[in-house]
């Protein structure tokens, strides 16, 4: 079982990184070396592009632990526009957090809501072995 903080301290914390990502967001031109264009469900490890590690050296998160649970953002600039991009996983391997932890903390980075109600995608992706996070991202300003 995890444990989510949100406490008042872990709030301050989150506006923090929100402006932070939201000051440096992640461009197209590298954003696109790494996109999946499958419309996946699940990305593993070895089906992530190449130089999906040093991309994200160039342009990296914003990092937040909420307990039990990691979370990194980013702002990305996209064709259709600048989205926020919220990655969720729990610091246990091969686990991933629940859907009440889930709305939870979306709605405290500024997501529209638990299911989205604008355009987004959500998937889970492997980003080391055996650690999977839920990846939510969410049309932030259209183009």
């Amino acid at each position: 079982m995890g444990v989510l903080i949100l406490g008042a301290r872990e709030k301050a914390l989150i506006a923090e990184c929100v402006n932070k990502a939201k000051q440096t967001p992640l461009p197209w031109e590298a954003g696109e070396m790494i996109a999946d264009s499958t419309d996946t469900l699940s990305l593993d490890l070895a089906n992530r592009p190449p130089n999906t590690t040093e991309i994200r050296k160039r342009y990296p998160p914003q990092m937040l632990e909420l307990g039990t649970y990691q979370v990194s953002l980013t702002f990305e600039h996209q064709p259709a526009g600048l989205l926020r991009h919220l990655s969720i996983s729990s610091i246990r391997k091969g686990t991933l957090p629940g859907l009440e932890v889930l709305a939870m903390v979306v709605a405290e980075f500024g997501f529209s809501g638990w299911p989205l109600q604008r355009p987004g995608h959500v998937w889970t992706e492997e980003f080391r072995p055996g650690h999977y996070a839920v990846n939510v991202l969410e049309l932030e300003e259209a183009a």
